[in-house]
């Protein structure tokens, strides 16, 4: 992932009595943001903080205009009071997605409500230069929303396809568009609008929007697969967005499927489970899809969510994308694959489970990413999240 901003600015040292009550503040803000709205008792509870460094804080972010505290919540018998929020005046976002066939933007407020959003068509480019003008035209259109709006800008989060460099914010390469090929997206984005900017992957940002407001909701352990365009998936464990050694956690639709033919004709997960391999549309009201196609797609994904989940015993699989909800063509492959394969101590403790988000997931997810790269916990997360090589 990448935001670009001033590195003296942005860069929060840890060790010092300041930075110290702004990583407080930053775990706060980011609780807060997860669950949308909390009560004092439940948020010290969950963060482990004492009741006057709480309230240290929580005053500290309601003089900055951060938070707000509503005192309609009273108590009353079945009904708790939620008094903590985000300050939804205070700022707000504006995010990106955009795979093979199709681009999204979106504008959310400071507390994460969506205040705009629009679709438009990709239609296929290889010219490099047009399609980076396709990008920031559609980021423009956002931004100019944002203006409408009438509040502070605080950056940009893009989910892009395919593999990322998420310290750089490249675009390194994706399978579906010839022309995407290392474009340096953060930089570019950040050159046009002045803001800071986060390039993270299409699928990990399109997790997050599942974790907050889906079918992941109060879980800390899950694992997202998503048949788009591409294949991709996401995991989340201990309550953190796993990047891996090198930033590439996820990628598994590049990895091969084994086969009876010779192991440098084996195809890629994506080139056999995915949009384009199927040749359909799942996003159109009515699609066709052999039943000798779905059961290979199926019995695939099915086999591949039983090996993840028996490795690392999650608390459930979200599966991503019209072609696999419950009522769909691969669903009924997927769960007895799923069931075959996993293992038996856990197979009923780990279900199947469809996405409860809509086709914007991926580019609210990418304005999550970049409020929580803004809002770092630790400094350790602030260098991950680029700022420390900012221009």
């Amino acid at each position: 992932m990448a935001i670009v901003a001033s590195e003296s600015a942005m860069v929060i040292r840890s060790d010092t009595v300041s930075g110290k009550m702004e990583m407080r503040k930053n775990l706060l803000l980011q609780h807060i943001h997860r669950n949308r709205s909390i009560g004092r008792l439940e948020l010290g509870r969950d963060l482990q903080m004492s009741k006057s460094r709480l309230c240290e804080v929580v005053q500290d972010m309601i003089d900055e205009g951060l938070i707000l505290e509503s005192l309609d919540g009273t108590e009353r018998r079945g009904r708790r009071p939620v008094p903590l929020s985000l300050n939804p005046d205070h700022g707000c976002f504006v995010g990106l997605d955009f795979e093979a066939k199709r681009m999204r933007v979106v504008v959310v407020d400071f507390s994460g409500q969506t205040l705009f959003k629009r679709h438009r068509t990709l239609s296929p480019i290889s010219d490099r230069n047009k399609l980076i003008d396709r990008l920031l035209g559609f980021i423009e259109e956002g931004l100019e929303a944002a203006r409408r709006i009438g509040t502070e800008i605080l950056g940009i989060g893009v989910a892009a396809p395919g593999i990322i460099n998420r310290n750089t914010g490249t675009l390194v390469h994706y399978d579906f568009i010839e022309a995407a090929r290392n474009i340096p997206l953060g930089e570019l984005i950040q050159n046009q609008a002045g803001l800071p900017c986060l390039v993270d992957n299409n699928i990990r940002c399109y997790a997050m929007t599942e974790w907050t407001s889906g079918a992941a909701r109060n879980m800390s352990d899950f694992i997202c697969f998503a048949v788009r365009n591409g294949f991709g998936s996401a995991i989340i464990l201990n309550g953190q967005l796993l990047d891996g050694s090198h930033g590439y956690s996820g990628e598994s639709g590049y990895t091969r499927v084994a086969s009876a033919k010779p192991i440098s004709e084996w195809k890629t997960f994506q080139e056999v489970v995915s949009e384009k391999a199927l040749d359909v549309d799942f996003e159109a009201k009515d699609f066709a899809l052999s039943k000798k196609k779905a059961q290979t797609a199926g019995e695939l994904l099915g086999a591949r969510a039983a090996s993840l989940a028996t490795l690392l015993d999650p608390e459930a699989i979200i599966l991503v994308g019209k072609l696999l909800e419950p009522d769909g063509p691969l669903w009924p492959f997927v769960e007895e694959t799923y069931r075959n394969f996993i293992l038996p101590d856990i197979a009923e403790l780990v279900p199947l489970l469809h996405s409860q988000v809509d086709s914007y997931a991926a580019a609210l997810g990418a304005t999550q990413r970049c409020f929580q790269a803004l809002f770092p916990i630790n400094a350790n997360s602030a260098r991950k999240a680029g700022f420390a090589n900012a221009v």
